[in-house]
């Protein structure tokens, strides 16, 4: 039997695509004509649209707010004002930008040289040794191995060489959802202090575990990115930031001496006024999570028992990266539970780690129910199993 068009067109979906992001983009392009799909992969937490709606309201109603303002020299001063007091830090030592993507891209162009070398951890976000590589850099690998998915400063120290000019990290760990304790990252700090490589950390997750466990506040070796992106899920605002101790500021802002053009006035004058009343937004994460994540934690403990995952939920996050039981290659397992059962989970390939898929739970707890078991259907149609395979 063939597929029709149609139905190869929705297949190849979820087929490989050469980085993570062109995946996402095809994989949405093809469910929004299938109503019944159940995307299971999304590690951001819903939009709080009214809330988000309230403040616009607020800052443009009947006088428009003063933190409107231009962004051309500087960014915007009262996100840096509110980002500073976030880390603890002055306003100074925080650089605006569009997201975090672009915030790191600025740090890795300060420190990095084509040539130089950068250590990437691994499993990782595919992103983060793309932008070393697109500045010229070869790239090594640190590994965070299941199950607790932490940094061994041995092994990084070991790593590093005479040419290394960047360490590069999450935290929340991406795609695991690890923290990083302040005794991890202070030893990790110690790597760095001896070997006089800066450490860029990608906290746009770090939200969930508090701005208090930022790697910023523990040494000045971490150069940290955040963003209102993943964890307050305001994604429309595209208001990101570097923090830094002063010396790397002004090597960040040397090397980028235009700044972040995209830089939206209308946008982070919004993301001020979110910056500064910030417990809304909070409040609405830890309501998403509160209805969420109890199922989350129910499913995965019932296909862990069952013997379909291995891997425990984190303590914190939206984000569960569990190794499937007997399937070496996630990649097809993606392709068969879009085919069969139209379920989109992420597989572990674009993070570096085949035979585990990243699920999300920062939406909706009832869709997250209806995903789940579906996902436990599938899986257990897939026979037969060995932990060992």
């Amino acid at each position: 039997m063939t597929l029709s068009s149609a139905a190869q067109g929705r297949e190849a979906s979820v087929r490989p695509a050469d980085t993570y992001s062109r995946w996402v983009r095809s994989v949405l392009a093809r469910v929004a004509a299938e109503p019944s799909a159940s995307l299971l992969f999304d590690s951001t937490i819903r939009e709080p649209t009214e809330l988000l709606a309230q403040v616009v309201r607020k800052a443009f109603g009947d006088t428009v707010t003063d933190r409107y303002e231009s962004v051309f020299s500087a960014g915007n001063r009262f996100v840096a004002r509110a980002v500073a007091a976030r880390y603890g830090v002055a306003p100074s030592q925080v650089i605006a930008a569009t997201g975090a993507t672009s915030a790191m891209a600025m740090a890795i162009r300060a420190f990095v040289r084509p040539g130089d070398h950068v250590v990437v951890e691994s499993p990782c976000f595919d992103l983060l040794p793309q932008l070393a590589q697109e500045a010229g850099a070869r790239v090594s690998y640190i590994s965070r191995r299941p199950p607790a998915f932490g940094v061994d400063p041995d092994e990084l120290a070991a790593v590093v060489r005479p040419d290394t000019r960047l360490i590069i990290l999450t935290q929340l760990h991406n795609p695991s959802g690890a923290a990083l304790d302040a005794d991890s990252l202070e030893a990790l700090a110690r790597v760095a202090r001896k070997s006089r490589v800066p450490i860029l950390v990608d906290e746009v997750y770090a939200d969930f575990i508090g701005p208090d466990a930022s790697a910023l506040r523990v040494a000045p070796e971490f150069i940290v990115a955040g963003s209102l992106t993943k964890v307050q899920g305001l994604f429309a605002l595209r208001c990101g930031w570097l923090a830094a101790a002063p010396e790397h500021v002004a090597r960040i802002e040397a090397a980028n001496p235009q700044g972040d053009l995209g830089v939206s006035k209308l946008a982070h004058a919004v993301a001020a006024l979110v910056l500064e009343e910030p417990e809304p937004f909070e409040a609405h994460w830890r309501g998403v999570l509160a209805k969420a994540r109890p199922v989350m934690a129910r499913h995965a403990q019932e296909m862990i028992g069952a013997g379909l995952l291995v891997g425990d939920l984190p303590p914190q996050g939206c984000m569960y990266f569990p190794q499937v039981v007997g399937v070496t290659d996630t990649l097809a397992l993606a392709e068969d539970l879009w085919a069969r059962h139209r379920l989109v989970v992420a597989p572990g390939e674009y993070f570096g780690l085949a035979g585990h898929i990243r699920i999300g739970f920062g939406g909706d707890a009832g869709e997250l129910d209806a995903g789940l078991l579906r996902l436990r259907a599938a899986l257990t149609s897939r026979e037969p199993r060995s932990a060992h395979s």
